[in-house]
């Protein structure tokens, strides 16, 4: 729409057409495109009406913008000396959802596109994040780990970094004072100044698991500092952690848990991060007897349970806080992947392996391996299925799904935190957003 154009409808139908967009890229682009859009959206009853949908929602294929990963194919010898004289970049690489290729039943060759480095977001950056890999992800933020070992072998403590490739932004965080733990985990809130912009804080939990005892520290991007929490809580007796990936959200750290008795599993074991606690949710008998679940958070950050059945995947969900008990997992929905699955797979059907990787809950992003085949990304929003065709993420089998929310899409076209002072800050910020997408979006317009 131009800018002295005259809207050909009528401005109450205008200011409810933003409220049917679903997709956040679309209302971005909406926002960006004139002054009318603009105001609408940085309207705060739109604002405080978009956080409620988004609860209400359920998944946003488009909030995955892609998957960041560490390509060290290369023996450690060759990239030491590319380190040395700094004539290389080992940063880690990124693949936009975008680029992957449909999965149309066939062995498709690799995907052309070639990987793009961290640096194409966060200029400057380069060789500066050499052998760092991705370990974490959540609403925008990525947590990237360096491991090293001293001349007698042993490890040393891990380097860590969180960024932001939306932003630019990269935090330094202090060195761990202790050896590399056992599982990393963000936690990231949404905080409003006394200004009433709309910013982000995070914690990066850093966990080790002793025995049936929970050591963590985790470190606030408010305070800048590492915190070691006064007491460390006990497992359970009788139950034991299952070595699958964990859920985060709202300050809670998920785990499935197994019982020792009956050696299946039980429960979902929750640390709260600030209460210094542990709370227990039994499963519901139809999981108990699953032998790879995939535990992880909802849309709205309650708990959901992925496990597949055959050649459908099965999803549970739990209305109401951690330890409320059995009774309140639903099984929402179950799904026939028949139509989806290589020809290969349907013909095994029941010695056909098929594995749950890691899910998005905001974007309804399911990473399948599949033994034969490799890594495909399965939408919960539209159903489709892409291939994860790229050499070195399924070689290396190492790879952080990376995913937004609605605040910090908008956020990054200027619509929360208002406008950048200069062109040339928006400018720079346009040209990470659409290097992220792989897409062209229109320039945000002067005020």
């Amino acid at each position: 729409m131009e800018e002295e154009e005259a809207p050909n409808l009528p401005l109450d139908i205008i200011y409810q057409i933003p409220k049917y967009i679903s997709d956040p890229a679309s209302l971005a682009r909406a926002a960006s495109s004139c002054k009318l859009w603009r105001g609408v959206i940085k309207d705060p009853a739109f604002l405080d009406g978009l956080k409620t949908r988004h609860l209400d929602h359920g998944f946003t294929s488009s909030l995955l913008l892609g998957f960041f990963y560490q390509d060290s194919a290369e023996a450690p010898e060759h990239l030491w000396q590319h380190h040395k004289d700094k004539t290389r970049c080992m940063a880690p690489s990124f693949t936009p959802t975008s680029e992957l290729l449909p999965f149309t039943g066939r062995r498709e060759g690799y995907n052309s596109a070639r990987p793009l480095s961290l640096g194409a977001f966060i200029l400057g950056i380069g060789s500066s994040l050499n052998f760092y890999e991705p370990v974490a992800s959540q609403d925008s933020f990525l947590v990237l780990c360096r491991h090293s070992k001293d001349p007698e072998g042993h490890c040393r403590a891990d380097t860590v970094r969180v960024c932001n490739p939306l932003t630019g932004e990269v935090f330094r965080l202090p060195n761990l004072p202790y050896k590399p733990p056992d599982h990393y985990a963000l936690l990231v809130a949404d905080d409003n100044s006394l200004d009433g912009r709309v910013t982000q804080s995070f914690q990066l939990v850093a966990i080790w698991i002793k025995g049936k005892r929970f050591i963590y520290i985790y470190y606030c991007s408010k305070t800048r500092s590492w915190w070691r929490p006064a007491n460390f809580r006990e497992l359970m007796a009788g139950l034991y952690l299952v070595s699958t990936p964990a859920a985060a959200s709202h300050g809670r750290i998920h785990w499935l848990c197994g019982c020792w008795k009956s050696w299946s599993l039980s429960h979902v074991v929750t640390l709260h991060v600030d209460g210094e606690e542990l709370s227990y949710l039994e499963l519901p008998s139809e999981v108990k007897r699953s032998k790879t679940p995939l535990l992880g958070n909802s849309a709205d950050g309650g708990l959901m349970l992925l496990l597949m059945k055959g050649l459908h995947m099965s999803l549970w969900k739990h209305n109401g806080k951690p330890g409320n008990g059995s009774s309140n997992w639903v099984h929402s929905e179950m799904i026939d992947m028949t139509s989806s699955l290589p020809m290969r797979v349907l013909k095994m059907h029941a010695i056909a392996k098929v594995r749950l990787e890691s899910f998005r809950g905001k974007s309804g992003a399911v990473v399948l391996w599949i033994e034969g085949e490799g890594l495909f990304l399965f939408s919960l929003s539209d159903r489709s299925l892409r291939k994860i065709d790229n050499e070195h993420v399924t070689k290396k089998y190492l790879f952080c799904p990376y995913e937004i929310d609605w605040l910090s899409c908008l956020a990054f076209t200027n619509l929360v935190d208002g406008l950048l002072p200069l062109d040339a800050g928006r400018e720079k910020a346009q040209r990470r957003w659409r290097t992220l997408l792989a897409k062209n979006i229109p320039k945000s317009i002067k005020a």
